[in-house]
C-alpha cells in the first residue's frame, strides 16, 4: 500500500515538474477517471503467484435506487446475500436479537432460503438437519406470521434438497422453488398452492462487464465443486466440458485453469485426475467476480440436467461479466438462453471446438457474451426476481425508477442538425430503436421545416413523440444542444449525430449500461468508423472497452436528463463535447465506455458535414482498419 502511494507522488511531482500545474492537473483528472476501475497489481495469493495474475475483490459502485426500497428481514448464505441486497432494504437477522429487529422495524416481508449456514453462520442447522426446524427458527417465523408480515421460503437447492428442507418451508406462507417440476409436489405437501418457482439471475452491481485496468486474459477456466460420491449426472457432464479443454489444453497459450471450492478439504470434493492437475487452487467469491473476467472461456456443468427453471448461479453471473459460458446440456438453459447467447456441448470433441473457437476468435466470444448479457439485463436481474416475488406475495407495486432494469426506459433524442437532407436518416433512426420509449428533440440549425410534412413523415417512420426547435444560425451548437436539452421531458438523455449509424439496439444497450456501471454518461469510446474517402472501417481506441474513462465520443453520450440540465454545454460550436465531459468529471461524476457494438461514426468528403474536420490518415492513426468496405452485419445486431 505504502509502495502504491509513493508511486503515486512521484508520478504526481513528475507531471508538475515537466508541465506545470496545467499537465499535473490533466494527469489527476485521467486518474480519477480511471479509478472506478480495479487495477490488477500485487500477487496476494497463491494462486495469483502460479498464474502470475491478481484478482482483487470485485469493486462495486452504488447505483441509484430502484425505487421505493421494500424493508425485507432475511435469511440468506454470502451469495444470496450480495444478489438480493440491493433490491431491498434488507435487514440480516440475528438468532440473539431478531425479537428487538422485528420490534423496531415495520418489515414488508420475511424472505428466508434454503441456507445451511444462513446470515453468516448464525443459523446454522437451524433450517435442515436431524433437529430442524429448531424450536428458535420456528419462533421467528411464527413470530412474523402473527404480525401479519408474509413469510417467504425459497428452496434455491430443489429437488436434491427437497425434503432436508421441506419441513422449514411449511412454516411459511409462500414457497419458490428452484425447479418448477417440484410445484406440484409442494402443493401436496404443504397443502395450498402459494407455491410459485424462482430462478437465479445476476446483480448487475457486481455481475457486470466493467473490466479491470492492466487486465491480461487467460485461456479457460471452471470454478466450482467435484462430487464423487453423488450426482453422477453431473460427472457424466465433466468428462464432457471439462475432459474437452483438458483434451487440448496443452495446445492453448495457458491452457485449463480449475478453481476448486473445496480445494485442501474432503477427498470426496477433490478433483481426481485428468483434472487434478489442472487445479490451480481456490478463491472466495469477491475475488472469483474478478476472476470471471479475466477468461476468454468460461466452463459449465449442471447437477440438475432435466429441470425446466434450475441451473447453476454461474451461468447468470458470468455471462453478466462478459465472458463466454460452454456447458453441457441443460434443460433450463435453453429455456434461458438462445444458442448464440450460452453454448451447449453434447460431446467432448464439441467441447474442445467450442473452446477453441472461442479463445482464437474475439469477434465471436465478444458477440455471444453481448447477446448474453442483453437477455439478462432484459429478463435475468435479480431486479426481476425481486419483482416476481412482490407480485406473487400481493405486495403494493413499487414506482417505476429509471435505475431499475425493470423499467422500460424513456430517453430524449436531441439531434441538432444544419442539413434537411438528413432528416429522414434521423427520423429512421430513432423510430426504429427497440424496447425503449423515445421522444425526439430535433433542433433545426438555421432552416426551417413544414410542421405537417414533418409530422407525416415522422409517421411513416413510427415516431410519434417529438418536437421540433427552429433555431437562428447565429446560434452556437452548444446553445443549440442547450434548447434541446430545455425543451427534453424524458428520464435520459442522449445525443445523435444526423448521419451516424445506430443499430436498433443502440439506445437499450447504452441505458443498461449507464445502469449497471453506475456511471453519470455512458458512450463509446472504442467505436467503428467508416472512412467514406477510403472505403475502409476502423476500429478505433479498441482498448477502451468496457472501461471507465476520461473521453467517449460526443454522438453517443448518453446520461440521466438531470445531468445534462445541470451541467449545460458551453456556447462554443466546437469541443463542446469535450468540454461537457470534463465537466462532468470536474462535478465528481464518472464516464463510461461501453461495448463497440451498435454504432459507426461515418466521416465523408462533405466539408460542411461536421464542426471538426480530421483527414482520413490521422484518423486510421488512431485505430485499426478492419475491413474495407461497410460491414453492418458485424457492427449492428
Amino acid at each position: 500500500m505504502w509502495n502504491e502511494q509513493i508511486d503515486a507522488v512521484r508520478k504526481a511531482l513528475w507531471h508538475f515538474r515537466h508541465g506545470g500545474i496545467r499537465q499535473f492537473r490533466e494527469w489527476k483528472r485521467r486518474a480519477n477517471s480511471s479509478m472506478d476501475g480495479f487495477v490488477a497489481r500485487g500477487l496476494n495469493t497463491n494462486i495469483e503467484r502460479a498464474l502470475g495474475l491478481s484478482f482483487p475483490a470485485q469493486v462495486h459502485r452504488p447505483s441509484q435506487s430502484n425505487g421505493r426500497q421494500l424493508k425485507v428481514a432475511v435469511i440468506l448464505d454470502d451469495f444470496s446475500m450480495k444478489s438480493w441486497s440491493p433490491e431491498w432494504g434488507v435487514t440480516p437477522l440475528s438468532v440473539i436479537s431478531w425479537r428487538e429487529q422485528l420490534r423496531e422495524t415495520n418489515f414488508d416481508f420475511l424472505f428466508v432460503e434454503s441456507a445451511w449456514a444462513g446470515n453468516g453462520g448464525d443459523w446454522s442447522y437451524h433450517l435442515t438437519g436431524t433437529s430442524a426446524p429448531r424450536p428458535a427458527f420456528m419462533e421467528m417465523v411464527n413470530a412474523f406470521k402473527a404480525k401479519g408480515i408474509p413469510a417467504v421460503f425459497w428452496n434455491k437447492e430443489d429437488p436434491p434438497h427437497f425434503e432436508d428442507f421441506l419441513d422449514s418451508a411449511k412454516l411459511f406462507d409462500f414457497v419458490f422453488t428452484s425447479d418448477s417440476r417440484m410445484i406440484d409436489r409442494y402443493k401436496q405437501e404443504l397443502g395450498h398452492d402459494r407455491i410459485a418457482s424462482l430462478s437465479f439471475g445476476a446483480q448487475p452491481q457486481f455481475h457486470n462487464p466493467v473490466r479491470p485496468i492492466n487486465q491480461e486474459r487467460r485461456d479457460v477456466a471452471f470454478a466450482g465443486m467435484y462430487f464423487a460420491h453423488k450426482f453422477p449426472e453431473r460427472r457424466e457432464q465433466m468428462e464432457i466440458v471439462l475432459g474437452g479443454a483438458a483434451d487440448i489444453s496443452s495446445k492453448l497459450p495457458n491452457g485449463l485453469d480449475i478453481f476448486s471450492r473445496q480445494h485442501g478439504g474432503d477427498e470426496k470434493y477433490q478433483f481426481p485426475e485428468p483434472y487434478a492437475s489442472h487445479v490451480v487452487g481456490s478463491l472466495p467469491y469477491d475475488q472469483m467476480l474478478t476472476a470471471n473476467k479475466y477468461y476468454n472461456v468460461f466452463l459449465n456443468v449442471n447437477s440438475v440436467v432435466d429441470s425446466p427453471s434450475m441451473c447453476a448461479r454461474r451461468i447468470f453471473e458470468i455471462t453478466a461479466a462478459g465472458t463466454p459460458v460452454v456447458s453441457a446440456p441443460s434443460t433450463a438453459i435453453k429455456n434461458f438462453f438462445d444458442g448464440s447467447e450460452v453454448m451447449e456441448v453434447h460431446t467432448r470433441e464439441e467441447a474442445s471446438h467450442a473452446i477453441r473457437s472461442l479463445v482464437r476468435s474475439p469477434q465471436l466470444r465478444d458477440r455471444m457474451a453481448h447477446l448474453g448479457q442483453r437477455r439478462i439485463w432484459s429478463e435475468h436481474t435479480y431486479a426481476h426476481r425481486a419483482r416476481q416475488i412482490e407480485e406473487f406475495v400481493g405486495l403494493s407495486q413499487r414506482e417505476n425508477s429509471p435505475s431499475a432494469m425493470t423499467t422500460r426506459p424513456t430517453v430524449s433524442v436531441i439531434v441538432p442538425t444544419i442539413r434537411p437532407q438528413q432528416i429522414g436518416h434521423v427520423l429512421s433512426t430513432v423510430g426504429s430503436q427497440r424496447a425503449v420509449d423515445v421522444e425526439l428533440i430535433l433542433a433545426t440549425h438555421g432552416f426551417e421545416i413544414d410542421p405537417e410534412e414533418f409530422a407525416t413523415l415522422a409517421t411513416q417512420h413510427g415516431v410519434n413523440d417529438f418536437k421540433v426547435l427552429a433555431l437562428g444560425k447565429e446560434l452556437t451548437l452548444g446553445d443549440c444542444l442547450n434548447k434541446a436539452v430545455a425543451a427534453a421531458t424524458r428520464d435520459f438523455i442522449t445525443k445523435m449525430d444526423d448521419d451516424d449509424l445506430y443499430g436498433v439496439n443502440y439506445l437499450a444497450d447504452q441505458v443498461a449500461a449507464l445502469r449497471f456501471s453506475g456511471a453519470t454518461i455512458v458512450g463509446k469510446q472504442a467505436h467503428y468508423m467508416y472512412l467514406a474517402d477510403s472505403n475502409a472501417t476502423l476500429l478505433r481506441f479498441a482498448e477502451r472497452e468496457h472501461r471507465f474513462t476520461n473521453m467517449v465520443m460526443g454522438p453517443t453520450m448518453l446520461g440521466y436528463a438531470e445531468t445534462f440540465k445541470s451541467t449545460p454545454f458551453e456556447s462554443r460550436s466546437r469541443g463542446e463535447d469535450t468540454q461537457f465531459l470534463k465537466d462532468v468529471l470536474a462535478n465528481g461524476g464518472s464516464i463510461y465506455s461501453s461495448d463497440r457494438f451498435n454504432f459507426t461514426q461515418m466521416r465523408g468528403n462533405d466539408g460542411e458535414a461536421h464542426t471538426w474536420n480530421v483527414s482520413d490518415a490521422e484518423l486510421t492513426a488512431t485505430g485499426s482498419i478492419q475491413w474495407f468496405g461497410r460491414n453492418d452485419e458485424h457492427i449492428f445486431f
